[in-house]
């Protein structure tokens, strides 16, 4: 059994990192679509004295409709469904992500681009600090994901 996390950000591509964990997770392995928030990350809350309570809430609904909309999607393809948990938490995405991956097999973040050097800033800070496998997987649409992800 493998602990897989996906690390979901706010962006509406998020759903591309679940889903391409979910489609190389097997029946035993525990997939956690982890996101890491705080108040500038989440929409609407830039005012930093925003009441936290209501900053997790969002990242909570956030990273649930995320887990629904690819569910959904695998359940109407008749795809095998995976067990997914979720796991929100406040702080800086990096390290968090890092701590998070001391206790993980793999861990999957979306990438912006071709190459090191147009990595997003959380993944430049995690590839080299992880303590486990870091999958980068390309933010494209679904049909160009028939490529394979980056491994470092």
């Amino acid at each position: 059994m493998s602990r897989i996390i996906a690390a979901i950000d706010g962006s509406a591509k998020a759903n591309i990192v679940l889903a391409w964990a979910l489609d190389h997770a097997g029946p035993e392995d525990e997939v956690v679509a982890m996101m890491v928030w705080n108040l500038s990350s989440v929409s609407g809350l830039e005012n930093p004295f925003a009441n936290l309570n209501e900053g997790r809430l969002k990242a909570v609904h956030h990273v649930k409709s995320v887990v629904d909309q690819v569910s959904r999607e695998r359940w109407a393809e008749h795809r095998e469904s995976v067990s997914i948990r979720v796991d929100v938490r406040h702080g800086e995405p990096g390290p968090q992500l890092v701590q998070a991956s001391m206790t993980a097999d793999i861990l999957i973040i979306g990438g912006y681009g071709q190459g090191v050097t147009s990595l997003g800033s959380v993944a430049r800070y995690v590839v080299p600090r992880s303590d486990c496998a870091v999958t980068l997987v390309p933010l494209q649409e679904h049909h160009d994901l028939k490529k394979e992800p980056s491994r470092v």
